[in-house]
């Protein structure tokens, strides 16, 4: 196992600073939350993107910073800044960055009943299938044969 493949199967955003504040990795989602690929990003100062960054806070005074929310624009989220120690010096800082609108989703997904949670289920599987059979009287024929249901069903379950 690599830790490149680990870090980018995480649902937070990751972000790893050198010791002078540049970027030296991030993963797709911190690169989807920043709107810039890491080849792009990749040597400049994390303070070149996101101007209130506490990461160079974080690499001079040595302290972690975790669980604080952060506003940037539209978007709020998330944020644990901690040092990355390296023979009893600063090399850098990770970043592990969850947005609101992710937490509210887990947070509430995790409260759903197991009678919800089928619903969804149900509902996401029969919108799928539609999208691949189409909307259509026929469309919604083939996807309640495929998902072994009777149309009522299905046109009860859209509805739901």
């Amino acid at each position: 196992m690599q830790v490149h493949s680990v870090l980018e199967s995480l649902q937070q955003g990751i972000l790893i600073c050198d010791q002078h504040s540049r970027i030296v990795f991030f993963n797709q989602v911190y690169s989807d939350f920043i709107g810039v690929p890491l080849e792009t990003a990749k040597g400049h100062k994390i303070t070149d993107y996101r101007k209130s960054a506490i990461a160079p806070e974080v690499i001079w005074s040595g302290i972690p910073v975790e669980g604080m929310v952060r506003r940037e624009g539209t978007q709020e989220y998330f944020a644990s800044v901690y040092p990355i120690w390296e023979e009893h010096q600063i090399r850098g800082s990770i970043s592990i960055v969850t947005s609101l609108v992710q937490f509210e989703k887990r947070e509430s997904e995790a409260h759903m009943t197991l009678e919800e949670r089928v619903r969804r289920f149900e509902r996401q599987e029969i919108q799928n299938t539609l999208l691949l059979y189409g909307r259509d009287m026929e469309g919604k024929q083939k996807a309640a044969k495929e998902l072994g249901i009777s149309l009522a069903t299905l046109y009860n379950k859209i509805k739901e």
